[in-house]
């Protein structure tokens, strides 16, 4: 700063210097508020991904609870075990017969689906699957974003007491299991693998 005729100023060069700090003040304040921007964003997506995985799981626990220990058919007759996995697909697709419907009908033939995405619920009127227009699909849980997918350890399991012990089996109703036995797996393990959550497990009740 200069004196001149009494009057006091600046020069160039500490105006350049000023500018220079303030300049890279603003950069340092704009990257901090940008990652905080960022974190909270993330932050928020993780708690929407949460909260729909938490209200699928609550809603699938309860069809789980509701399971009916009754034989049903097929449309070619055959009977259908009230809790069955079709794992022989890239979809795993859990199959229950449940109580509480509602309506004329007290018993409901519902199953869920294990996509690349997430969760998708099945629903049908009664339990008979013979007339595919009478299903209602009922996506519930996309667990990952637009470019993601789910790992490949997603499936579900089932948990039985076996002569030592708790067991996991992978399939149910298991190929050595009695085709007249009413046997039900004391649990249903679904595992989740999740790009941003990383491997969630919940075991569930059957008939609790």
């Amino acid at each position: 700063m200069t004196v001149r005729n009494g009057q006091c100023g600046f020069t160039l060069l500490e105006l350049l210097v000023a500018m220079l700090l303030f300049a890279v003040m603003s950069v340092v304040a704009y990257q901090g508020l940008r990652a905080v921007l960022e974190t909270n964003e993330v932050s928020r997506e993780h708690a929407s991904e949460l909260a729909d995985l938490q209200v699928s799981l609550s809603v699938l626990e309860r069809d789980l609870a509701q399971l009916v220990d009754i034989r049903v058919r097929d449309e070619f007759g055959d009977r259908l075990p009230p809790l069955r996995l079709q794992a022989n697909s890239d979809q795993p697709l859990l199959e229950i017969v449940r109580a509480g419907a509602g309506g004329e009908q007290r018993l409901r033939r519902t199953a869920w689906r294990l996509t690349e995405r997430g969760l998708e619920r099945e629903l049908w009127p009664g339990v008979d699957v013979a007339d595919a227009d009478s299903l209602r699909l009922q996506p519930f849980a996309e667990l990952v974003g637009e470019d993601e997918r789910l790992g490949v350890d997603s499936g579900f399991h089932f948990i039985v007491r076996g002569a030592s012990g708790l067991e996991r089996v992978d399939s149910w109703p298991p190929a050595d299991l009695d085709p007249e036995s009413t046997q039900l797996p004391l649990a249903v393990e679904i595992q989740l693998d999740l790009p941003r959550l990383g491997l969630i497990r919940r075991l569930i009740a059957v008939g609790q």
